[in-house]
């Protein structure tokens, strides 16, 4: 232990009158402030508008002057409208197309070799938020209007073969276990959720918060659940 370590220890602790007199001191700083008077409130509440200003400046110029020209270069096809808060990860060779008055926030794609050019079509006004993952080996289509909220998982392949023998083989998976998805028009997907190979989201369609889509939602349902359960009927 160093010899700060010990010191900091010491205090803590409150092993001699110094080192009590020292914590107190520290417990006084950590609980002191500036005076809360009407000046002190005008001047922090300017600068806390500046600051404001300043992170949206600043985003407003990373998607326009630097995001969004690189999507445009690296995707198939981008519509008017685009609004990209941080730059997609594209891995692999799919091929990204966007409708008009999208908005991204960070997501990746992931694709692999099984198909020689594997489409990721997003419709019109579609919003991603961040840090969602998608998994094209195939085709995953996604309809006008659709929200998918942070942290989802949409995937049109497992990573692996599902049948035991196989992974005891040690195979991989084939053209075969890669199955097309499709999110339709006014889909919701909430945060955390997972949308597996060869769901079709009807639409309209509402799927919980950290749910796993294992089977077809029809159109207006809500699903929710591991797997997802149909709790609302359609219309």
């Amino acid at each position: 232990m160093s010899v700060l370590d010990q010191l900091v220890l010491r205090i803590r602790r409150g092993d001699t009158a110094a080192a009590r007199t020292a914590r107190d001191v520290v417990r006084w700083a950590q609980r002191w402030s500036l005076p809360d008077g009407q000046v002190a409130r005008r001047l922090f509440s300017a600068m806390y508008r500046a600051s404001d200003l300043y992170e949206a400046a600043r985003e407003y110029a990373g998607s326009k002057l630097l995001y969004e020209p690189m999507v445009r270069a690296r995707f198939h096809k981008v519509g008017s409208g685009l609004s990209v808060s941080a730059l997609p990860y594209v891995r692999g060779h799919a091929r990204v197309t966007v409708g008009d008055d999208c908005q991204f926030g960070y997501f990746s794609v992931r694709s692999g070799r099984f198909v020689d050019e594997p489409e990721l079509i997003f419709g019109n006004r579609v919003s991603v938020s961040s840090h969602v993952v998608f998994v094209v080996n195939r085709r995953i289509q996604i309809g006008d209007h659709v929200g998918i909220a942070g942290r989802c998982w949409i995937s049109d392949s497992d990573g692996h073969p599902v049948d035991l023998a196989r992974r005891l083989r040690g195979e991989e998976i084939t053209a075969d276990d890669i199955h097309p998805l499709t999110i339709e028009e006014h889909v919701w997907i909430g945060h955390g959720s997972h949308v597996l190979k060869g769901v079709t989201i009807g639409r309209g369609a509402v799927v919980a918060a950290g749910s796993v889509v294992t089977s077809d939602v029809p159109s207006g349902a809500l699903a929710m659940g591991v797997p997802a359960r149909i709790l609302r009927q359609p219309w």
